[in-house]
């Protein structure tokens, strides 16, 4: 078996096949050093310096090649840790590369470095006047401005944050999905995180929002989930993001039918109809993008969900959680049908106040008065297929 069957075929352990290869194919479709940024926490470095390695070679033998980055928070060892990395990397066969300085010089370097297949290990060193690298304000606030300038000369897709004890967490449960805009207030003064937790927040919050002009998405995951946080939907950690923002339509003519098509049929594998565009919509609730969509119609019995969308792309960038947000503010009462066999239809056992299972059909409803479901059910089971099958 080759490496790389072998690499595809450990990812598809962690999740389906499908998504490890849509992802990879994402992934190397754009400029090497857009990929990601991994900053490894010092406690990482220090006692999970194999796992790590391990991980970065099967990314390299993928054809993927982050920015490492050492001593954000901790800048004592980082030189140690990098020169640790970098040995480890060596001897399994993966070339790598130590970088430092500052500056232009670091960000061609490091675009450099990926470009031609070698992992470049940046150590955040010390800044003057900071010879112990404390985890104070004033010097975290240095070194993620230079982590700002890092990424937005590399255009950097995702970083992430290699954290021992995983994901954030508040009441002891994980938190999937933090919206940096609406969430992050709350979670700042939660005594569920530590400080360093708060700071990793803050400093998502001020890189997404403010300092980063092109889309960074921030997650915060455990160094033995790194490879199911980057190559499946759900992923294994934290995701801190620009929240969505979904503008409501009220119908088919002010949106674009290209893009709407294009949406759809990422989401679903297969175009819509052409008849689908002609039936009535009373809300349709529309990432700007055209990442993911909500259309609705109404019924006397309430408004039936004939449609909920997510790009193949944006699927675990928690958009889908964005537009049922938006829907359960605004909509009360709505019922919706999907196949067992839909991708997301163990998500909407868990969204919905109720369901029926109905042959090829699985019907759910939110909000609705019993004495309506017969009708809603037949309703739902009436309608006409929006997705025509494939064809074999």
């Amino acid at each position: 078996m080759e490496p790389v069957d072998a690499v595809l075929r450990f990812l598809e352990s962690l999740g389906r096949r499908s998504e490890a290869d849509f992802y990879l194919s994402l992934f190397r479709a754009e400029p090497k050093e857009r990929f990601a940024a991994i900053s490894v926490d010092a406690n990482v470095a220090r006692h999970a310096t194999d796992a790590v390695s391990l991980d970065l070679r099967f990314l390299a033998t993928l054809g993927l090649f982050p920015v490492v980055l050492l001593g954000l928070f901790d800048s004592k060892e980082a030189a140690e840790h990098a020169l640790r990395i970098k040995k480890r990397l060596e001897l399994g066969g993966v070339p790598a590369t130590i970088l430092e300085g500052e500056g232009e010089a670091l960000h061609e370097a490091a675009i450099k470095a990926t470009r031609s297949e070698t992992i470049p290990i940046v150590p955040m060193m010390p800044a003057s006047g900071d010879p112990d690298g404390p985890l104070t304000h004033a010097h975290i606030d240095e070194r993620f401005g230079r982590l700002s300038k890092l990424l937005s000369a590399l255009q950097t897709r995702k970083l992430i944050f290699l954290h021992r004890p995983g994901g954030l967490r508040q009441g002891g449960k994980l938190i999937p999905n933090i919206d940096l805009t609406s969430d992050y207030e709350a979670l700042s003064h939660s005594r569920d995180l530590s400080r360093k937790e708060r700071v990793i927040l803050a400093a998502s919050r001020r890189l997404v929002l403010q300092s980063c002009t092109h889309k960074l998405l921030v997650t915060v995951s455990s160094p033995l989930d790194l490879l199911r946080e980057l190559f499946t939907v759900k992923g294994a950690g934290t995701l801190l993001r620009r929240g969505a923002i979904i503008q409501k339509h009220d119908g088919f003519p002010t949106i674009d039918r290209d893009r709407m098509r294009s949406l759809l049929t990422s989401s679903f594998g297969r175009p819509p109809d052409d008849a689908f565009f002609e039936r009535p919509a009373s809300a349709i609730y529309l990432e700007e993008s055209y990442r993911g969509a909500a259309v609705l119609r109404a019924t006397a019995l309430g408004a039936y969900l004939t449609k909920f969308a997510v790009g193949n792309e944006a699927q675990g960038e928690g958009i889908g959680s964005d537009l049922w947000r938006r829907l359960l503010a605004e909509c009360p009462r709505f019922f919706w049908r999907a196949r067992p066999t839909n991708p997301i239809d163990a998500w909407y056992v868990k969204q919905c106040d109720g369901m029926a299972r109905c042959g090829e059909w699985n019907i759910f409803w939110k909000g609705m008065d019993p004495i309506y479901l017969p009708s809603a059910i037949a309703y739902a089971l009436g309608q006409p297929i929006d997705i025509p099958p494939a064809v074999e």
